[in-house]
Formats: structure tokens, sequence, C-alpha cells
């Protein structure tokens, strides 16, 4: 792709003014010999940006779509059959930005009037021109993950709309991708990048990988891949938790979820005990709120059971409050991994554990403030696990003789090599292959 070279713009000028607007440009550019082209005349659609969004419940595998009727769309037909009536059209929510508006407050927006769905955070997919050859319009193209409890409006647009709210299965969305079906490239586009998304949050294999530290060949830093449901064998697992200490909901698809549903004691799938929960809330006792980067201490419930799990660490790496969003700080969760392995040791160095011999050696990092709490894995990862293999080498007699960190997915795990295979790079870890 070539980048920008010179252009000339001689005259612009407005020849049609309504809810459509055309100019006639007089231009010259640089051409691809190197001289300039002789004055052009253009004339540009102009429309301004536009925005629009594929909305995805994870819970239910359903995507939100909409459907409505567009006179472009029937004279588009019409080329094809003179006597259709079909005007209607199934695409992704769409709208224009407003003047002084940001296409993220559009598309929230957008989507409100065009769904009732309240969407936080939208993640981009592109950027990209509807048809340059033609119009200036710019389509940015988003994504959100939303639930049936984020649905608070009718939808419908506004008076004058007539949408409809479609929800179809997100397989039935990519048989109709593969049967070309689809007519709104927007949707096609955001098709695509579905399918991807869906298949890099599916759940690695389980694999443990382990660095060993060069100085101290005893001392492991790696990670594990896969749920959190297949890590057996490590001491303790570290839950991240928001500043009140309250557990997430057992249908939830977060770390604490998991581990709050692993551990309770059940019948058959129906829970008789939370009992990680129950024994976080007698550790926190009459505190109803904590600071970030408290380490709280429980039991492991079931988990020691099926998992060898002996501990739980709760650390809070975010501000909670009811109906607040949550942003990690990346100084903060430093802090927080610091903080954990450093309350690992005093474990160990009680007097019964040393008595006993049960010492807790080994121990497992989620990616915290990635995902909710807005943070790239890649930047989490290049930030927390420096200070494991930090205090690793740092510590004069350490306890704990084995780190690691969980890649759910390939993103996780592309993260964790890149900084681990830099640190073998630098002469400080040795890689120690996979189990």
């Amino acid at each position: 792709m070539s980048g920008p070279r010179k252009v000339e713009i001689h005259s612009q000028k407005r020849l049609f003014d309504d809810f459509f607007k055309i100019d006639e440009v007089i231009v010259s550019h640089k051409q691809q010999d190197g001289t300039m082209s002789p004055d052009e005349r253009r004339l540009v659609f102009e429309r301004g940006d536009a925005v629009a969004a594929l909305l995805y419940d994870p819970e239910t595998n359903n995507v939100v779509i909409v459907d409505q009727f567009k006179v472009p769309s029937l004279i588009g037909r019409r080329r094809d059959d003179p006597a259709t009536v079909d005007g209607w059209i199934t695409e992704t929510i769409a709208g224009m930005t407003d003047a002084n508006e940001a296409p993220e407050q559009a598309i929230v927006r957008e989507t409100m009037e065009e769904t009732g769905y309240k969407i936080k955070s939208p993640q981009l997919i592109a950027k990209f021109f509807s048809s340059p050859g033609g119009t200036s319009e710019r389509i940015f193209l988003y994504f959100a993950e939303v639930s049936e409890s984020d649905r608070i409006g009718k939808g419908g647009g506004l008076d004058g709309e007539d949408v409809a709210v479609v929800q179809i299965s997100a397989n039935e969305l990519f048989d109709h991708l593969e049967k070309r079906k689809i007519e709104d490239p927007k949707l096609i586009v955001a098709a695509y990048w579905l399918q991807d998304h869906i298949r890099r949050m599916r759940p690695l294999a389980p694999l443990t990988v382990k660095y060993a530290l060069k100085e101290r060949p005893d001392l492991i830093v790696g990670y594990k891949t896969g749920a959190i449901d297949d890590v057996r064998g490590v001491s303790i697992w570290v839950n991240t938790e928001n500043t009140d200490m309250m557990m997430d909901r057992f249908i939830g698809r977060t770390i604490s979820a998991r581990i709050r549903y692993l551990g309770a004691n059940k019948d058959e799938d129906s829970v008789i005990e939370d009992t990680i929960q129950e024994s976080l809330r007698s550790v926190i006792g009459e505190r109803a709120h904590v600071k970030i980067g408290t380490v709280l201490v429980t039991e492991s419930g079931m988990l020691f059971g099926t998992n060898e799990v002996e501990r739980i660490f709760h650390v809070a790496t975010v501000e909670g409050g009811p109906g607040a969003g949550v942003k990690a700080d990346l100084e903060k969760l430093r802090m927080c991994v610091e903080r954990v392995l450093r309350r690992v040791d005093r474990e160990n160095n009680r007097l019964w554990r040393i008595l006993r011999k049960n010492q807790l050696t080994s121990i497992v990092f989620p990616m915290l403030g990635a995902g909710d709490g807005g943070l790239t894995v890649e930047s989490v990862a290049e930030n927390i696990i420096p200070v494991a293999i930090n205090y690793l080498r740092s510590a004069p007699n350490p306890t704990l003789k084995e780190i690691y960190f969980l890649a759910f997915k390939t993103r996780d795990r592309s993260a964790c090599d890149r900084v681990l295979r830099q640190f073998s790079v630098n002469g400080i870890l040795t890689p120690g292959g996979g189990a």
C-alpha cells in the first residue's frame, strides 16, 4: 500500500445540499510516475461518518441484528427483477454520527434506539470507506457482547422508523455467510470477524510450559493453558476480586464464578454449600470494603479433592461499586501480584506449616485486569509476569517454587510466550519445556 503523496485541491463547491450532499472538487495529484496530474473535476457524495455494530450474547450464542425496509435496496434489486417489491434488508445496527459526536458515542446511541440494548465499551472491528470511488462516507464497525439484562429499552428506531430486532444463532449467521445469503457488507465483515473471535475465545487444551531461573533451576515461572477447571496439582489459585470482595455469581463467566462453583459442595449440579464464598465472608468479618492490594486467604472447598488446591488467595485488584464499571490499573496490578507472593511466604513461614512440612509450593494467577478490567492481555502479561520473575530472583529464600499464569486462549498464550522468551533471550530464564 502506498503512502500519502502530494495533492492540490483547487476548488470545492457544494452542488446539492439536502439530506445527502454532493460536492464538486477540482483536484490534481502526484501520479505513479512522479508527475502531477492535470486538474480533474470530481463529484463527491458527501454523507459524513457512519457507525455500525454486531451484538453477540455468549450465553445464548445469539447475534442481534436488525431488519428494515430501505428504498435503495428495492431499487438495486429491481435491476435484476423490475417487478420485485422486496426492499427489506437484514443488516447490522447502523446510523450516522451527529455533529460533534464521537463514533463510539454514536454507536451506543444508535444501538439503544434500534434495539433497546445498552452497550458499554464497544470494540472497534474496523474503520473503512463504504464506496471510496463515489462517497466520502466512512463506517466505524463495532462489536459488543450483551445479555438479556442489557435490553432496557423497546428499540424499533425513532419516530418514522420501522426497525425489527432479529436474534439468530451465530451458527445460522455463519451458514448464511457460507451460502452467500448476506447482502449487507457490514454484516459480512462482522460475521467473518465473529467467527475468528469465537475460535480465539475457545479454551486451549491443557498444557504446562515452564521456564527455570538460570541462576536457580529449582525455581519455575511459566503458564498453564486452557480453562481453570483443568488446572491440577497447583497449591494456590488466585482469585481476582473488586474491593467489595464479593465473588461472582455461579452462572458468571469469570474466574471468580468458576472458582466459586467448583469449590462449592454440590449434590449433582445443585449447590448445597457455597463453601468458598462463605469462607471469604467469614474472613472479611464486618468489613464491607477493602483496599486495592488486600489479600485474603480461604480454604479451597471441594477443589482440594478434585484439583489438589489447598488455598484460594483472593486479591482486590479493582474498585467495586453498584452499577459502576471497573478499570484496572497496571501499576496497581503489579503491586497486587507482589503482595500475593509475599503473603505466600508469610503463610509458609507459619510454625504449624513448618512442623507439618505442609508448604504451599505452587501458584496460578489469572491474567489480572484483562477482559472486564479493560486492559489488553499483552499489556497485562508485560507487567505482571516480570513481577513474578523479579520476586523469585530477589527473595533470599523463597518458599514458593513454581509460579504460573493462566493462558485461557491463544492470545493469552502468545502474550505469555512473548514475555518469557524475551527473558530467555536476556539470559535470565531457561526454557524448561511443556508437560
